[in-house]
């Protein structure tokens, strides 16, 4: 997984004219390709008098994105794929963009499609701004009454955030979210300080 991403700051709309063409721009932050696909058709549905209605996303599935465009009737190749090149340009990532044309009655050419879509995608992602997200381990780590010090205290020295802490008769388990490049180095610490009496996992990688 990379360690940091970008994606839209929220969700917007804006409106570009090109010649007679009435041209709406829609973008949003999305966690899986169902949202995406929700999102897409919650537009058309806004735009269900639209001449066309362009779409493009780019979502992370672990090592490889899903990358995804569909002309909706335009030329192809003359629509979704610069709404998607303005996504990857802006290297965006768990990002929809849909784009509903008006035609106006004057026809603008493959070059002038291409410009008004990717010129709407990019006005759009211009005007979201963008928010950059860093790769967490959420990690839990137990130990035994006895390490409950010495846990708390490097979690802390290693600038993690705690989320949780649950006690049992067992001891205490916390939870919390950490930089990838320093959960060996904490891993190691902790078995070192507590005489190997401490056990850590990581339950999952998300961005924050």
């Amino acid at each position: 997984m990379q360690s940091k991403i970008k994606i839209p700051n929220s969700s917007i709309e804006v409106k570009n004219k090109v010649k007679d063409s009435i041209f709406w721009g829609n973008i949003k932050n999305v966690k899986s390709k169902e949202e995406a696909e929700d999102f897409i058709e919650k537009i058309k549905e806004k735009y269900y008098d639209a001449s066309h209605n362009v779409s493009a996303y780019v979502i992370t599935n672990g090592e490889e994105n899903i990358e995804y465009y569909d002309d909706d009737g335009e030329p192809s190749k003359s629509s979704g794929p610069p709404i998607l090149k303005s996504i990857k340009g802006a290297d965006l990532i768990d990002t929809v963009v849909v784009v509903n044309r008006y035609f106006g009655g004057t026809e603008l050419g493959i070059g002038g499609l291409i410009r008004a879509y990717g010129g709407t995608a990019k006005k759009v992602i211009k005007k979201v701004g963008i928010k950059e997200l860093k790769l967490y381990y959420y990690v839990t780590a137990f130990g035994n009454y006895d390490t409950v010090g010495t846990i708390l205290g490097q979690v802390e020295a290693f600038n993690g955030k705690i989320k949780n802490t649950k006690y049992s008769n067992d001891g205490i388990k916390v939870f919390f979210y950490l930089k990838p490049e320093v959960f060996k180095k904490l891993k190691s610490d902790l078995v070192e300080k507590t005489g190997n009496n401490v056990e850590m996992e990581i339950n999952k990688k998300l961005y924050l």
